[in-house]
């Protein structure tokens, strides 16, 4: 398929090299291989957005002013472990994470504003985990949450957000999970940090049964995935009727990922991004807006990145040299039978 050369897709990378802790998986040296991202994004002529940081405005609309004024100072009695994820900051932690979120926010408005027809933030500090109040999971602003009420503010009400992170984003889910105009949808590995996203766990108040988790067993890989999206994804779309699309994207279900069990190859990503982008264009054309989660194999990261954009795209796969997932993968279709009953879509 040929491929347009105007930038038809934006993204930026927010590296945060001084949010670092040695010996920690989240480390500025996830971002090693970014060359090969940068390569990909000249040569298929990709927007680069600059990244600023987020106004306080913004972050506030999700996370309390304590909680922002604890963290201000907490970091400046850096490096030290906040949680027990663990989860930790330095002095510079503060205004990584607001970089990050402010990242965020610009690739999301070069989409929502029509400039690009999708776009990647790859940006660390990640921020799936983070509540309201607490830093938690690696996280300590949560990205994802802070562009949907973003998105809403800008008009597009009605937000799906696709969670694919090995683990389940229960900071997403406690921020957003009263709000019926926004579906939030978790694909995670059962049993494992932080212990929630369950299956009967489906929304709070007005907002009952706008959450859908899906928890699934190790050794989930590529098969399981493209179900899920066929099955209930795709068929969840079309009833919800987005008006614009957000993935929190965790490369930590990649099958070389240490900290996991999941089996996702960047093939697996690649497919997952191809039917995103066709729910995408039958119902909300070129607003769809990825940031980055987990993942701590550095290669992994960085060609199942590439593998996301270009499936975005409908562009061609970026080659894999990893290969393909070592295990057999489990069957799921009672899970998701499951789902279904319980989401009255049978």
């Amino acid at each position: 398929m040929s491929v347009s050369k105007e930038p038809n897709f934006a993204y930026t990378i927010v590296p945060s090299p001084e949010h670092d802790y040695a010996g920690h998986p989240e480390n500025a040296g996830r971002f090693q291989h970014f060359d090969l991202l940068e390569k990909l994004a000249g040569e298929q002529h990709l927007l680069e957005v600059q990244s600023s940081p987020a106004s306080m405005d913004v972050v506030s609309s999700v996370h309390h002013p304590s909680y922002l004024e604890a963290l201000q100072e907490v970091v400046g009695k850096g490096p030290a472990y906040v949680d027990y994820a663990p989860t930790y900051v330095t002095p510079a932690s503060y205004e990584a994470a607001f970089l990050s979120a402010g990242g965020t926010l610009n690739v999301l408005d070069a989409v929502l504003l029509g400039q690009a027809q999708g776009g990647f933030a790859l940006v660390r500090p990640p921020g799936h985990h983070a509540t309201a109040t607490r830093a938690m999971g690696f996280c300590l602003l949560n990205n994802i949450a802070i562009a949907a009420r973003h998105a809403q503010e800008r008009g597009f009400q009605r937000v799906m957000i696709v969670d694919i992170d090995v683990h389940h984003g229960n900071g997403t889910q406690e921020i957003l999970e009263n709000d019926p105009d926004i579906l939030y949808l978790s694909t995670h590995q059962s049993g494992i940090y932080p212990g929630t996203g369950m299956l009967h766990d489906t929304g709070t108040e007005e907002g009952e049964n706008s959450v859908v988790n899906i928890p699934l067993p190790a050794r989930a890989g590529d098969e399981v995935f493209e179900n899920v999206l066929r099955r209930v994804v795709h068929p969840l779309a079309n009833r919800f009727s987005p008006d614009v699309m957000l993935v929190s994207a965790g490369f930590d279900a990649h099958w070389r990922d240490p900290l996991a069990g999941l089996q996702l190859t960047s093939a697996g990503y690649y497919q997952i991004a191809t039917m995103l982008a066709q729910i995408v264009q039958e119902h909300c054309p070129g607003k769809v807006f990825v940031v980055l989660e987990g993942g701590y194999d550095p290669k992994a990261i960085v060609y199942s990145a590439m593998a996301i954009i270009q499936g975005l795209r409908l562009a061609t796969l970026p080659s894999d040299p990893m290969g393909s997932a070592p295990y057999p993968e489990p069957d799921t279709d009672a899970l998701i039978d499951t789902v279904l009953s319980l989401h009255n879509m049978r």
